[in-house]
């Protein structure tokens, strides 16, 4: 009774405070960031995607987005890695988890059964990462490597540190795991973790750690942050040149010359986003949510922009144009086009509760200039007359996940085709889930493709769906977009000695769970030649030290002139955790952004 008198307060006192602040400052109340999204990164066998208000399950391949309440289950035999921009887990066959929080602070998972190995790349102090499983709740507490195994049968739980530092709650209280040690539980009432030493390694943890060199070795982090999802494979499919108007521009090698960017792939369903693009090229996801895309020297080239520390997600950075109104020859309307956003041209987020502080974040890295009127609408955007810049499809095939490049409507640059610009994305929502006619690109091997939509074939058809009331994020999963919440306590603050009666059974089998923690209350200028200077990373940079890009100028109407390459920073300076949101300007260039 004490306890829960006690719980009662904390509570009381922490919604009188939150109210006095949403009546102080009502305004940073609606200046919502939106939060994050991660990437299906690698996939071998079949990969099931469940969002948070779908009934159905849907077979999904390298590049869908994982945004927050989505749920995964891969079929026995696979390996799939997400990257969820802080760091990366991977599933091994077999395997149900669900993304219970994914914000820009803050990730969340609950594993229902299986093995995932959780790589731990970036953990600042205001972050919080926590896995969680039907016999416990594991909170990793600094960078590493980390493996949860919980039984199909049962909720025996065993939690594995190779690298880092994990606390698990137990019956008896908060116990701490350090490197080298493997810590089990059963989810009995009372126990204690059995603490033993790690296990070898097995072929799972083989092939992760075969992934986790692909990611050190790569060196994008010198233009970009490693925060960036999908930015590890840029350095393996495209080179860097750097402009004075731009700063750094990566251009993808060994494409179509009818390729153009947001044409070769499908548009998929997000709740609480909209409409996202998926791309099929391996390489095709960074410079489809973050960044400019610009026609230079007739090629397309992707402009990161100034360098961020914490870069926000978007759907898809292009402007939509048509609708019901819009028809064009034979095919009947609605008719829906967009062009890729170009420097200097803003993002307006799909959400209405990005404020100013949001909308900053969102543009002023890409050259966006600090006046430009947040309500302000644009009459043209740049690349509509870059060869390949407007694409359109019929409203079926934007609903329906079919490939646009094959369902294309020919669509001119000609102004007598010009449709009107339409100022926020379709709301034209499928009524099922999207299912797409063509997966992306496989990443390890010929495999790596979802051919089912079962996920998996040893359990129902349809996966449980973990009761709400069970799931142990730090906030309910699939909140409403308004501002983000505050710290909780620290995981060992809570009593763990008082635990509720087995809940109802996930995928057959009874599980005592325990309670979940109480939440507190532009345009690019199109040259014709030029000879870029190909852009040199500082050689053997620490993961730390990121050196930034050549801040972008405004640009000219005239063609760009190559610069020089990047210089490599003259002294490593020890890295300090950056505030929330800041931007990391160029400090030789008067044009850096700054926060």
């Amino acid at each position: 009774m004490q306890f829960a008198r006690g719980i009662l307060i904390q509570r009381g006192s922490r919604f009188v405070a939150a109210l006095v602040v949403a009546i102080a400052m009502p305004a940073l109340a609606l200046d919502d960031e939106g939060g994050r999204a991660g990437r299906v990164a690698s996939v071998q066998g079949t990969l099931s995607h469940k969002a948070d208000d779908a009934a159905e399950w849907t077979p999904v391949a390298q590049n869908y987005p994982v945004a927050e309440g989505a749920s995964l289950a891969l079929a026995p035999g696979g390996r799939a890695e997400i990257d969820y921009g802080g760091g990366l887990f991977r599933l091994d066959g077999g395997t149900e988890v669900r993304v219970t929080r994914l914000a820009d602070h803050d990730f969340a998972l609950f594993v229902d059964a299986g093995s995932v190995v959780v790589r731990v790349r970036v953990h600042d102090a205001d972050d919080s990462v926590r896995i969680a499983t039907p016999a416990t709740e594991i909170a990793l507490v600094r960078p590493g490597l980390y493996r949860i195994d919980v039984a199909a049968d049962s909720p025996q739980t065993s939690v594995t540190v190779r690298i880092g530092e994990a606390e698990i709650a137990t019956g008896a209280g908060s116990v701490q795991v350090l490197a080298g040690q493997v810590a089990s539980l059963s989810g009995v009432a009372g126990e204690s973790a059995d603490m033993r030493n790690a296990p070898a390694i097995d072929a799972f943890d083989a092939w992760s750690a075969a992934r986790d060199r692909m990611y050190d070795e790569s060196r994008q982090y010198a233009y970009v942050s490693r925060r960036m999802v999908g930015a590890a494979d840029l350095a393996s499919y495209g080179t860097w040149q750097s402009y004075p108007d731009y700063g750094a521009v990566w251009f993808p090698a060994d494409v179509a010359r009818e390729w153009a960017p947001y044409r070769f792939g499908y548009w998929t369903w997000l709740p609480g986003w909209g409409y996202a693009w998926v791309d099929n090229a391996p390489w095709g996801y960074a410079p489809f949510h973050y960044g400019r895309w610009a026609y230079i020297g007739g090629r397309w080239g992707w402009c990161p922009g100034a360098f961020v520390v914490r870069p926000l997600w978007a759907p898809a950075l292009v402007a939509w144009y048509g609708g019901a109104g819009w028809a064009a020859g034979s095919v009947a309307g609605p008719i829906y086009g967009w062009v890729p956003l170009g420097w200097r041209e803003p993002y307006v987020p799909p959400f209405r509760t990005c404020a100013a502080r949001c909308w900053t974040r969102y543009n002023r890295p890409l050259g966006v200039a600090a006046d430009h009127r947040r309500d302000s609408t644009p009459t043209h955007f740049a690349n509509w007359n870059a060869p390949g810049g407007v694409t359109a499809v019929s409203g079926d095939a934007l609903t329906s996940g079919r490939p646009v490049a094959a369902h294309r409507v020919p669509v001119g640059a000609n102004p007598s085709f010009t449709p009107s610009l339409v100022t926020r994305p379709p709301v034209a929502r499928p009524l099922a889930p999207l299912r797409p006619e063509v997966q992306a690109i496989p990443s390890d091997s010929p495999a790596n493709r979802a051919t089912t939509s079962n996920p998996s074939a040893n359990r129902p058809t349809t996966a449980p769906v973990v009761p709400r009331n069970v799931l142990p994020a730090r906030v309910a999963p699939a909140a409403p977009r308004t501002a983000s919440p505050a710290p909780v306590a620290p995981l060992g603050a809570v009593p763990r000695s008082v635990l509720p009666a087995p809940v109802a059974p996930l995928g057959g089998s009874p599980r005592s769970v325990l309670p979940a923690p109480v939440a507190p209350a532009p345009s690019a200028p199109r040259s014709t030649s030029h000879t870029p200077v190909p852009v040199t990373p500082a050689p053997n940079a620490p993961p730390s030290v990121l050196p930034a890009p050549v801040a972008p100028h405004a640009p000219s109407q005239a063609s760009p002139t190559p610069a020089a390459p990047l210089p490599a920073p003259a002294q490593v300076v020890p890295s300090v955790p950056a505030p929330r949101g800041a931007i990391r300007p160029a400090p030789p260039n008067p044009g850096a952004v700054e926060r």
